[in-house]
C-alpha cells in the first residue's frame, strides 16, 4: 500500500467516525494527523466527495452515475493515455457540483487542542486560524456566514461578499464583516477584537457599539461596555500565530493567563498588593521559564515551582 493510499484510508476512517456522530475534532490523534499538509488535503477532498453526493437529489445522482459509467467505458476503449486528463476533468466536475450544491449550506465544529491550526479553508475561500485550546462552530447558509467562538482565540481572513455577510459571535458580542482580517480573543468576562485589515462592526445584541478599522484593538465586556479602544501596529497583533507573545503595559494577571494556554503547569497568582504589575516585552510562546526568571528582577514578586504541576507567583 502506497503512502497516499494509507492517508486516504485514514481519512475515510475519520470521516466514518464523524458520520457516526463522534467529535473527531476533540481527538488528539486526529488533530495531530490533520496538521500534516498532505493529510489535510486528502481529508478535505474525501469530505468534499461525501458531501457532494449527500446533497445531490437521488434521481440526479443516478443520472450522474450512469453518465460517468458511459464516459469510463468510452475512455477505456480510446486509450490509457487519456486517464490523466479524465481525472482532471472529474475534479472540475466535482468542483462545480461542490459549489452548486453545498457551498451555501455548510456546518462544522472545529477544536484545536495542543497545537495551532493554521489557515483552515472554508467553502467560500475564507480562512480561519485557531490558537491552542480553541473551539468554534461554523454555520453557512445562503443568507449569511456565521462562526460561534465558544472559547479561545482565532484569526479570521474573510473573503468579500456584500450579499452574504460574515458574523463572529463571542459571548453576547457580535462582529459583522464583509471582507477583512481580524483576531478575536474570548476571555471570561470580555472579548478582545484586533483588526489587521479592513473594517468591522461591533454589536452588543441588536445595538452597534463601535466600528473598528485597521490597527484598532477593542476590549469590550460581555455586557457591551467598552473597556478600552486603542491603536497598535499590525505586526503586534495576533503574534501567537508566529509563536510569539507581545505585551504592551499588560497587567500581570493577563500575561499569566496568556502563558497558561501554552503550558501544562497550573499558574496561581497570589498577591496582596493592589498593583497591576504591567508587563511590556516580547517572548516566545515557550519562553515561560525565561519570563519567570526575569519577573523578580522587575517587580517584588517571588516565583515558586511546585513539582511539575504548579507555578505560584506571590509578593
Amino acid at each position: 500500500m502506497t503512502n497516499k493510499e494509507t492517508i486516504v484510508e485514514k481519512a475515510r476512517y475519520y470521516l466514518s467516525c464523524e458520520q457516526e456522530g463522534k467529535d473527531i475534532y476533540s481527538s488528539e490523534s486526529f488533530l495531530n494527523w490533520i496538521t500534516v499538509e498532505d493529510n489535510k488535503k486528502i481529508f478535505e477532498e474525501e469530505k468534499a466527495f461525501r458531501q457532494m453526493f449527500s446533497k445531490i437529489p437521488k434521481k440526479d445522482s443516478i443520472k450522474l452515475s450512469q453518465q460517468v459509467q458511459k464516459e469510463l467505458k468510452k475512455e477505456r476503449f480510446l486509450s490509457k493515455i487519456k486517464k490523466v486528463s479524465t481525472l482532471a476533468a472529474c475534479f472540475l466536475i466535482v468542483g462545480f457540483v461542490y459549489i452548486l450544491y453545498f457551498k451555501d449550506d455548510y456546518s462544522q465544529k472545529i477544536y484545536s487542542q495542543n497545537s495551532i491550526m493554521q489557515n483552515i479553508l472554508m467553502p467560500d475561500d475564507s480562512k480561519i486560524t485557531l490558537d491552542v485550546k480553541t473551539n468554534i462552530e461554523v454555520a453557512y447558509t445562503k443568507e449569511k456566514r456565521e462562526v460561534f467562538l465558544k472559547y479561545g482565540k482565532a484569526i479570521f481572513e474573510v473573503s468579500s461578499n456584500k450579499e452574504r455577510p460574515f458574523y463572529v459571535q463571542s459571548n453576547d458580542i457580535l462582529i459583522k464583516v464583509v471582507g477583512t482580517k481580524f483576531e478575536v480573543n474570548q476571555k471570561n468576562d470580555r472579548v478582545n477584537i484586533a483588526v489587521l485589515d479592513g473594517i468591522v462592526d461591533i454589536n452588543y445584541k441588536d445595538f452597534k457599539i463601535s466600528e473598528l478599522k485597521k490597527g484598532d484593538i477593542l476590549e469590550v465586556y460581555n455586557n457591551g461596555e467598552i473597556k478600552s479602544l486603542k491603536k497598535l501596529p499590525v505586526e503586534y497583533m495576533a503574534s501567537w500565530e508566529k509563536g510569539k507573545l507581545i505585551f504592551d503595559k499588560t497587567p500581570l494577571v493577563d500575561v499569566l493567563n496568556e502563558f497558561q494556554r501554552y503550558i501544562d503547569k497550573k499558574i496561581e497568582l497570589l498577591v496582596t498588593k493592589k498593583d497591576d504589575f504591567p508587563i511590556t516585552g516580547e517572548f516566545e510562546i515557550d519562553d515561560f521559564d525565561k519570563f519567570t526568571k526575569l519577573l523578580p528582577m522587575i517587580y517584588p514578586i517571588k516565583v515558586q515551582y511546585i513539582g511539575n504541576k504548579k507555578v505560584v507567583f506571590r509578593n
